[in-house]
Formats: C-alpha cells, sequence, structure tokens
C-alpha cells in the first residue's frame, strides 16, 4: 500500500528529528497523528457506499489505527486497517469486489450469533446447528418453534467494490499530516 502515497515534505523534516525532539513535542506529535488516523477512521466509514451500523460488529469494529514510537531515523508509525479475523476477510471483498465460483454463492453473516462465528472462522457451512434454503429465497435460516425461522446468511453472487478505503486513505494523508505538523509546532 505504500506506493502512490506521499507524506508532506515539513511533516517528513519533523518525522526525520523527531528522536532529537524533547519528550514533550514527541507526545504532542504523536497524539496529533493519533487525532488525525482517528479523523481518517471516520471519513472512511463516512465515504464508503456501506451502511455502518452503531453495533460493535462487522466492518466498522475491525477498522482501526495505531501510532507508535519506532526506532531509527524515523521513529514514530501510524497505521490504519482492519483487525484480522480469521474468516473470510469481508473488507478486501468491499475494497476490491467479489464473485463467487460458477455456481456457487457467498454466505453473508447477517445474526448476530452468525457475526459472531464468523469471526471466530466458522463458515455457513461449519453452523452449529442446521440451516436451511426456505424455498426460493437466497438467505439460510434456522428452524424455530411454532413455525417460525432466523435468518443468519444472506446468499450472494457477488459483491461490488464499495469501500473505497485506499482512495479515502490518499486522498487525506495531508490532513493526518497536517495535524501532526500542528501538534509539533504547538509544543515547540
Amino acid at each position: 500500500m505504500a506506493d502512490g502515497i506521499q507524506i508532506l515534505s515539513n511533516a517528513a523534516a519533523i518525522a526525520r528529528r523527531f528522536e532529537d525532539l524533547p519528550s514533550k513535542v514527541q507526545s504532542a506529535g504523536r497524539k496529533g497523528f493519533a487525532r488525525g488516523l482517528l479523523l481518517l477512521e471516520e471519513e472512511v466509514k463516512r465515504r464508503a457506499d456501506l451502511r455502518f451500523s452503531g453495533s460493535r460488529s462487522g466492518l466498522a469494529s475491525r477498522l482501526t489505527s495505531l501510532v507508535e514510537v519506532g526506532s531509527g531515523a524515523i521513529a514514530i508509525d501510524g497505521q490504519i486497517g482492519f483487525r484480522r479475523t480469521r474468516g473470510f476477510p469481508y473488507e478486501l471483498a468491499q475494497e476490491y469486489g467479489a464473485q463467487a465460483r460458477s455456481g456457487g454463492a457467498m454466505a453473508i453473516p447477517i445474526s448476530k450469533e452468525a457475526k459472531r462465528l464468523g469471526e471466530q472462522g466458522v463458515s455457513a457451512k461449519d453452523f452449529p446447528r442446521t440451516i436451511f434454503r426456505p424455498g426460493n429465497s437466497h438467505v439460510l435460516a434456522e428452524a424455530k418453534a411454532r413455525g417460525s425461522i432466523t435468518v443468519h446468511y444472506v446468499l450472494v453472487k457477488s459483491i461490488r467494490p464499495r469501500l473505497h478505503f485506499r482512495d479515502t486513505v490518499e486522498d487525506n494523508l495531508g490532513m493526518v499530516a497536517d495535524h501532526f505538523v500542528r501538534a509539533v509546532q504547538e509544543a515547540l
């Protein structure tokens, strides 16, 4: 992902001298950098063609950023991305799109239980109870008492690219750098 990413020259110059700066300035720089990355997280959510719910599950809960002190000439590292899961990497499918195999379908978890199991690497095939495809529908459901069902998965043939993570990050690098530079300048 490093190709095409630019850092403002004044931010790079400050970062190269970061180890020699007083600890108060280093701390301010880290906080400014972290603030810029948090704003970038929100921008990724805003620009995506996805609905992010207020819940603590799904793509939104895995979107994260981190600022840490490194070593060497540039002593501060910032990262933004998605926490790993053991299951299907939905963020890649949302960024680049995905196509099911010929004659197959992808099972997208929609119930809380299916999402939780998916984060543990359990697919629809390994669901702990019997699920079935009712009628001509595009869902996988579990039969409940009195003839009701609980839908756990939606079956899709393809997912179109709609996260726009890379473009959003590249478009907002200047904003992240500005927060870093501003925080360091205020501490000086």
